[in-house]
C-alpha cells in the first residue's frame, strides 16, 4: 500500500511543470499597470482543457473605473501584445506611447501546470501569497472522470502599499456544471497579511449599512432573501475610486454569479477607520 502511494506522488510530480515568473508595478499618471512575465512558459487554457488556450503572460491596465487584461507574446527580447501597443523590455521596462518607465518588482510567481490521466490542473499564483491559509488549493480528483480545474491570482491595484488582488477559481468533471468563483483579497505588501474589511472600515456604522443596502437593492432587490440581514464581508477590494464589495454566488441570495456593488471615496470617508 504504501509503495502504491509513493509511485502515486513520484507520478505526480514528474506530470507537474512548473514555471517561475516576475510581477512588476507600473504607475502612471492616469492607469496603473501590472505586467506578470515568464520566459519560455507554455500557452495555458483558460476555461476548456483544450480549446481556449493563451499565453501564460499578461498585463493588467486598471484606471478609475475598470481593468482590462492584455496577453502578452514572447519575443526574442521583450514580451509585446498583439497589437504591440505594449511591451515589456528584457530589462522589465514598459515601453508605451513612445516612453519608457521602469516598473517595481513586486515579487515572483509560479505557473503550475499538472496532467493526471484525464485531468488537467492549473495554478498562476503570486509567491508571496504563499503559506497563507486563505488562498485556496486544488481539491482532490478522481482519474476516471475527465476534469479541469484553475486556480489563479489576477492583481488589481496597488494603493496605499495595499495589494487588491481576485482569486478565480474555475472546476468542472465530467457532465457536471462548471463552477466559476471570483474571491476578492487585499494584502498588505509591507505587514505580509491578508486584511480584514474592519480593520479599515467601520462595518458596525448603521449608517454604513443602509447605504450598502441601497446599492444591494439598485444592483438586485430580488436577489436576496432577507436584505436587512445582508452584513459585510471580507470579498472586497480598494479600487482607484474607492472600494467595490462582492457576494459570491448563493452567498444569500439567488443568482448564478457575483453580485458587487462599489462606493467612491466621498460615499465612505466618514467611515474609514
Amino acid at each position: 500500500m504504501k509503495i502504491g502511494l509513493l509511485l502515486s506522488f513520484f507520478v505526480s510530480l514528474v506530470c507537474a511543470q512548473i514555471y517561475k515568473g516576475e510581477i512588476y508595478f507600473y504607475d502612471l499618471k492616469d492607469k496603473q499597470v501590472f505586467a506578470i512575465v515568464y520566459d519560455n512558459a507554455p500557452f495555458v487554457p483558460i476555461f476548456d482543457r483544450d480549446v481556449n488556450q493563451t499565453s501564460s503572460s499578461f498585463l493588467i491596465l486598471s484606471d478609475l473605473d475598470t481593468n482590462i487584461e492584455i496577453a502578452l507574446f514572447q519575443t526574442a527580447n521583450s514580451w509585446e501584445d498583439g497589437e504591440k501597443k505594449y511591451k515589456i523590455s528584457s530589462s522589465k521596462e514598459l515601453v508605451f506611447d513612445n516612453k519608457k518607465i521602469q516598473g517595481n518588482k513586486l515579487g515572483t510567481t509560479t505557473l503550475e501546470l499538472i496532467k493526471e490521466q484525464n485531468n488537467i490542473r492549473i495554478k498562476r499564483s503570486l509567491d508571496f501569497l504563499a503559506h497563507q491559509d486563505e488562498i485556496r488549493q486544488f481539491r482532490p480528483m478522481h482519474n476516471d472522470i475527465v476534469s479541469f480545474e484553475q486556480i489563479r491570482q489576477k492583481p488589481i491595484v496597488l494603493k496605499d502599499g495595499k495589494l487588491s488582488f481576485e482569486e478565480w477559481y474555475y472546476f468542472y468533471e465530467e457532465d457536471n456544471r462548471a463552477i466559476l468563483e471570483l474571491n476578492n483579497f487585499v494584502f498588505d505588501m509591507d505587514k505580509k497579511v491578508f486584511l480584514n474589511l474592519n480593520e479599515l472600515y467601520d462595518v458596525d456604522n448603521l449608517k454604513f449599512k443602509e447605504l450598502l443596502h441601497q446599492k444591494l437593492k439598485l444592483v438586485c432587490d430580488e436577489c436576496f432573501d432577507d436584505m436587512e440581514q445582508v452584513s459585510f464581508n471580507n470579498n472586497f477590494l480598494l479600487t482607484n475610486s474607492g472600494l467595490r464589495l462582492c457576494y459570491l454566488p448563493y452567498e444569500n441570495h439567488y443568482l448564478d454569479e457575483n453580485i458587487c456593488v462599489d462606493f467612491n471615496e466621498n460615499e465612505i470617508k466618514e467611515f474609514k477607520k
